[in-house]
């Protein structure tokens, strides 16, 4: 039994509460959850695009969860370690941050002097 209910059934038996006020808030605690079911996040993806100067390509696609899981971890993304090492500024706690604040879309679009693309987006 939950904490909320013992509670209930502690006021009526201490009569702090009528028992027809217990009742109401038992059955309210009922409803509760079918009023409030959340709603199931859509599946996203975490998509990352780089076009470097001297030729290399990295495309990644990975589930949304997974990408906030190996940010957080900062090992689970070996590719970022190429990012990093270009010739452009990316603070990857930002990035993590955003998705953190579910932020969807293109959240970095960069392009270095060197001619270095970077894109990461959620859909």
């Amino acid at each position: 039994m939950s904490q909320e209910k013992l509670k209930i059934l502690d006021m009526v038996q201490n009569k702090t509460i009528t028992p027809q006020e217990g009742a109401e808030l038992l059955k309210s605690l009922e409803e509760e959850p079918k009023q409030k079911s959340p709603k199931k996040e859509p599946f996203r993806m975490f998509k990352i695009r780089v076009n470097s100067h001297d030729g290399d390509k990295v495309n990644i696609q990975i589930p949304l969860e997974f990408a906030r899981v190996a940010l957080k971890s900062k090992k689970g993304l070996p590719k970022l370690n190429k990012i990093e090492n270009m010739d452009v500024d990316l603070d990857l706690d930002m990035v993590l941050d955003m998705i953190e604040a579910g932020t969807v879309g293109k959240i970095v679009d960069v392009e270095s002097s060197e001619g270095d693309i970077v894109e990461i987006v959620i859909e």
